[in-house]
């Protein structure tokens, strides 16, 4: 028994005539006799009588014909399943993404991503490095996306761009003029930034450190659309990465590049001994046309708000 016989005995059954049932399926008659013929004999039942000029189902295919049309449209549903995961318009895709990553690139890849394959099932979480890591080690999810650098034999990690660390300073703040804002300029300051247990954070702080400069954060935050939003409310001075900016901006303030210098680089990183799929292919390429696009937002971004912020 197999997929064409099953559904030449349904045909028939639905059209009334072996004739019928061919030419609704484009082929001849006799290729719809042979296959009721061999279910015949692999069922080792009579399904069809004829009275006249007439084709009746006996009760034993009255019987089996809705098991075998619910077999048959299973099947048909599985191969157009199958069909559309070889062509990537279907299946699903688990991907997660750190918090800054998230606010800065993922909801408009997500967007795009579900406009250019709508039947697709997007698992998507927003964790903390640590649980991506060992969700990405244990296949549960395809990809993860997130700042920290990654070092071990059991993923893979491709970077995706470098941003840098700036300052973010109120719209009137006595810093505004100049072209890059020290640590040491702050001393009076109310800074907000990440905490030295992060990566930012710790990054900031090591730079500092090599340049014997004590490294403090007076208001800890772990999302740096946060910490403009308090720039935003006269709390204090931001020191946040740059990519987070063009997503996140607030209306008073001004963005500087800050020293000393700190770069934390974006990347996706997946299990070492897996295949990625089409689709996390697909929406890789998405995400990395995201980021192109807001670092071109970015290009040259400092100045320009500045000098527009300066002179409103």
């Amino acid at each position: 028994m197999n997929v064409k016989q099953l559904e030449a005995f349904c045909k028939v059954i639905e059209t009334g005539s072996m004739s019928d049932a061919g030419r609704v399926l484009g082929v001849s008659q006799p290729a719809i006799s042979k296959s009721v013929r061999l279910l015949e004999k692999a069922l080792k039942l009579t399904l069809f009588k004829r009275v006249g000029d007439h084709l009746h189902p006996t009760m034993e295919a009255q019987s089996l014909y809705p098991s075998a049309r619910r077999i048959f449209d299973e099947l048909k549903s599985t191969e157009e399943l199958s069909r559309k995961l070889r062509m990537a318009e279907a299946g699903t895709l688990k991907l997660a993404a750190t918090y800054a990553v998230t606010a800065a690139y993922m909801t408009e890849a997500i967007s795009i991503f579900h406009r250019l394959r709508p039947l697709v099932e997007i698992r998507f979480m927003t964790l903390p490095p640590r649980p991506i890591i060992e969700l990405a080690q244990a296949h549960e999810v395809e990809a993860g996306f997130l700042y920290e650098p990654i070092t071990g034999s059991a993923l893979t990690c491709a970077p995706v761009c470098e941003t840098q660390m700036v300052c973010v300073l109120p719209l009137h703040h006595r810093l505004a003029g100049n072209a890059v804002i020290d640590l040491s300029d702050l001393r009076t300051d109310t800074i907000i930034s990440f905490s030295e247990n992060s990566y930012g954070g710790g990054l900031i702080k090591r730079k500092c450190e090599e340049r014997g400069i004590r490294w403090r954060a007076d208001i800890e935050v772990n999302q740096s659309e946060v910490a403009m939003k308090m720039v935003e409310a006269g709390i204090g001075t931001a020191v946040v990465d740059s990519l987070a900016i063009a997503k996140a901006m607030a209306g008073n303030i001004i963005v500087k590049p800050f020293r000393p210098s700190a770069t934390l680089t974006v990347s996706v990183i997946g299990a070492r001994d897996a295949r990625n799929s089409r689709l996390c292919d697909e929406f890789t390429k998405c995400f990395m046309d995201v980021v192109t696009q807001v670092v071109r937002t970015s290009s040259g971004y400092h100045e320009t708000i500045a000098a527009r912020r300066l002179t409103e």
